[in-house]
């Protein structure tokens, strides 16, 4: 059953059968845009049925003696006041939904969702680890420089090598020499490793690089992946975040 507004008023109503309902409780719980508008509908309705009231209560007070329609005067009173209400709340509650989404807007950026998903490389997480060299120390002692010296001066190019490099270029912001290098690994057929650590930190370097496209599709695929090393931190980068990124460039 693919809910719209009819089915929503219907529910509310009480109009659909029990499996029905089931359903779209159950689509409800799960599609927040969906609870919400079903809120909306919600207002709407009591709005309109307190409308429907207000004006059977004037209805009858017109046909009613001038001293009868005193007597009503107090209930009409208290389902105004209830109106107001209803529609003081609702225009707090739309109000705040707009000051939640400017926030949103305007507090979200490529930095501030780089500083919140970046964590340092530790050396020790190294898989099929080999004995420590010069630019492993480097790395180590976190001598960003000296890793990228030691790596460029070197004929060692292993995936290895580069990854520690770009990791460098990524401590030091230097991101569109970071994203060469990672690009490098992954381009590289004859050698699998790092390939996972190197999607997860290029889709990084892609967002402070300015290329969002590309970055949201690397996040995409680690998140599809649920065997990726790196699928437990993709999963926590909002699609929200990234979509109003991609709106701001």
């Amino acid at each position: 059953m693919e809910p719209n507004k009819e089915i929503l008023i219907d529910y509310l109503d009480h109009q659909l059968n029990l499996q029905d309902t089931d359903q779209v409780e159950i689509m409800v719980q799960n599609d927040k845009s969906l609870a919400d508008e079903l809120q909306y509908l919600n207002m709407a309705i009591d709005t309109v049925r307190l409308n429907s009231i207000n004006d059977k209560v004037l209805s009858i007070r017109k046909s009613l003696p001038y001293t009868s329609a005193l007597t009503e005067k107090p209930a009409n009173n208290r389902i105004r006041s209830i109106y107001k209400m209803s529609m003081r709340a609702a225009a707090i509650f739309i109000l705040l939904i707009g000051i939640a989404v400017l926030y949103k807007y305007f507090t979200v950026s490529s930095p501030s969702v780089y500083e919140k998903q970046f964590t340092s490389y530790e050396l020790s997480n190294l898989r099929g680890q080999e004995s420590h060299d010069s630019e492993d120390e480097a790395y180590q002692n976190k001598n960003w420089n000296e890793v990228l010296t030691i790596f460029q001066k070197g004929n060692n190019k292993s995936n290895k090598s580069v990854f520690l490099a770009a990791m460098a270029e990524m401590q030091l912001s230097n991101f569109p020499q970071a994203v060469s290098l990672f690009e490098n690994i992954l381009n590289n057929t004859r050698d699998n490793t790092f390939r996972e650590e190197s999607e997860y930190y290029l889709s990084l370097a892609y967002l402070m690089n300015h290329e969002i496209n590309k970055s949201i599709r690397l996040i995409n695929k680690m998140k599809a992946d649920t065997s990726h090393t790196y699928h437990p931190l993709a999963i926590k980068l909002s699609s929200i975040d990234l979509k109003i990124i991609e709106l701001k460039k």
